[in-house]
């Protein structure tokens, strides 16, 4: 039986999030958890799926329209996703099933599509992500499209903060004060993204960690992490890379150098109040981003 397979990385948060001068951006980076999906001759999608995947049957269907191919194909094709990304902690866990959806119908149909275009493609279903883009950019969510494209991270391994509890980010993005608050910090998060850049572009951790710092608490006014400042100053004493939040979600990511102290780093959060609100601590390795066949 003829298969197709994508899968498709999540991330960790964002780097930074807010006005990079007059537009709205967005920069991630990627961990190894990820969306698989698999597209089979099957009993047809049309109508088959809950609410959740229906954005996925929805990107595959403009894929076939992309191709000329009539939608009615999908009445001969069945889509199954299995994923192991946390939903409702800001890990772009639907932006990854949309995308591993689209590389498995590519793969069943033999074709290739560039990443700045199936992201285009994508910000017409939902404000998407930049983890189809291997690099690290600045992305604009809402036009699907990379403003500035910056190179790779020099961290391998992140320690994931995970809570309990979930945030729906369609949500807090309709809520009326959003598009306020985000204004209010234009001034700080246009800065962070040339922090941020400088410090991919020159491997300068120091400038990445004040870009990151400035986002997450610049975003207080949006949502309020638990525990942020004092997560900073703990992450500063063990040595640490960075300090990244989901500014639409509820995890914390923790960059680790190479003198991080990983150990007590650990220690202290667990034998603290923070690890009642971060009941989940594990580490994940940082990957490029982009969408895999396997």
């Amino acid at each position: 039986m003829k298969k197709g397979y994508g899968t498709c990385p999540a991330t960790c948060g964002e780097l930074v999030q807010g006005y990079s001068n007059k537009t709205e951006c967005i920069s991630s980076y990627c961990i190894d958890v990820f969306s698989r999906a698999i597209v089979t001759e099957g009993a047809g999608m049309s109508n088959k799926y809950t609410k959740n995947k229906k954005k996925s049957v929805e990107a595959i269907g403009q894929v076939l329209d992309f191709f000329d191919i009539d939608r009615s194909w999908m009445d001969k094709l069945s889509l199954s996703i299995r994923s192991n990304i946390p939903t409702g902690k800001g890990m772009a866990s639907s932006t990854a099933d949309i995308g591993a959806s689209i590389m498995a119908i590519l793969d069943y149909l033999g074709e290739d599509m560039e990443p700045n275009l199936i992201s285009k493609m994508v910000a017409n279903i939902e404000p998407t992500d930049s983890i189809y883009n291997e690099n690290i950019c600045i992305f604009d969510p809402v036009k699907g499209q990379v403003v500035d494209e910056l190179g790779r991270l020099n961290i391998k391994k992140v320690l994931i903060l995970e809570p309990a509890f979930k945030i729906n980010t369609v949500r807090l993005r309709m809520r009326q004060d959003y598009y306020r608050c985000l204004s209010e910090n234009k001034e700080l998060t246009s800065q962070a993204f040339k922090k941020l850049k400088y410090g991919v572009e020159n491997d300068n951790m120091e400038s990445i960690r004040q870009a990151c710092e400035t986002s997450a608490l610049a975003n207080e006014n949006i949502k309020s992490t638990p525990y942020l400042r004092e997560l900073i100053e703990l992450a500063r004493d063990c040595n640490y890379g960075f300090l990244n939040i989901s500014h639409t979600g509820s995890v914390v990511g923790i960059g680790l150098d190479t003198g991080t102290d990983i150990d007590r780093l650990v220690y202290e959060i667990r034998n603290s109040e923070i690890s009642k609100i971060y009941k989940r601590q594990y580490v994940k390795k940082v990957i490029d981003g982009g969408l895999r066949r396997r």
